[in-house]
Order: C-alpha cells, then sequence, then structure tokens
C-alpha cells in the first residue's frame, strides 16, 4: 500500500511527511525553503515606497508597499510545492495527501494544483504548523480525523 503524504507548509516552508496510516509516526520525507516567504516585504523591493500628497494641506505620506509582491513569492513557491507532488505521485511514492497549511498558502497550493493532485488530498486544515513538532503536527491530524476509519 502506498503511503499517506502530510504536507505541512507555509509561506517560508514546506515539509513533507510520510506514514502508511495517519495513526503511526510521521517520516520525513522532503523539505522545501523559500527565503523570500519569510523575507519582510521592504526586503523584497529596490525602491523605497512612493509618496503622496494629503487631498487638502502640503502633508505628504509614504504609501503602504504592494501586498502583490508577498502574494507573486507565495504563488511561485506554491507552484514549486505541487510540482515535487506532482513528480511523486508519477512516480508512485503517494495516492493520498494531507495538507497543513497556511491560510494563505493553503489557498495559493489549491490554486497551482492538477486535478490529479486534487484528487488525492484528503482532508485540508488551514493552519500553520510548520515550526511546531511532530508530536503536534501528529496531535493536529488526530484531531482533523474524529472518526478511525478515515485514519487507515
Amino acid at each position: 500500500m502506498n503511503p499517506i503524504w502530510i504536507l505541512v507548509a507555509n509561506q517560508a516552508e514546506a515539509r513533507i511527511y510520510s506514514a502508511s496510516r495517519l495513526s503511526e509516526k510521521l517520516t520525513p520525507v522532503h523539505t522545501l525553503t523559500h527565503a523570500e516567504g519569510a523575507a519582510h516585504v521592504g526586503d523584497l523591493t529596490d525602491d523605497e515606497p512612493g509618496r503622496v500628497h494629503d487631498r487638502m494641506g502640503p502633508a505628504r505620506h509614504s504609501m503602504e508597499p504592494g501586498a502583490g509582491i508577498k502574494a507573486g513569492h507565495r504563488r511561485r513557491f506554491a507552484k514549486e510545492i505541487v510540482a515535487r507532488l506532482e513528480a511523486a505521485h508519477m512516480q508512485g511514492e503517494f495516492n493520498r495527501l494531507v495538507i497543513l497549511a497556511a491560510p494563505a498558502m493553503l489557498g495559493a497550493i489549491r490554486k497551482a494544483m492538477s486535478t490529479d493532485i486534487s484528487s488525492t488530498v484528503i482532508k485540508e486544515l488551514s493552519k500553520d504548523v510548520v515550526g511546531q513538532g511532530l508530536d503536534k503536527i501528529q496531535e493536529q491530524l488526530r484531531r482533523a480525523f474524529t472518526n478511525k476509519s478515515e485514519v487507515h
């Protein structure tokens, strides 16, 4: 029986674990990192933020850097993660997938997934648990799968 893969991801790191059953100890399979995901928006741009005038009076303020920069990096990292999953699935390394990802990253991963990979997903949890140990991740999985028959 092919193992179940568990993807734990946020915008800076993705860890893939494997288990025959979710009730068993998770085995690390692969780690992907994305340094830009942990960077501050200001560190990802070359220029100072633009400046605007108040509607009334001589005051000027700097504009907030666009959230699009972080979203673009998140999309690229999601595509990298999904490419790794697709390659492994084509090799027969797994046939079921559980995803625990930070909310924004989960959305980016969903959008990047092909129908083939999305059909392997048996559970999604919108939680950032990357920095937690294996025990905490397994506890999240136990809570998510309350019915024992789903864990096999």
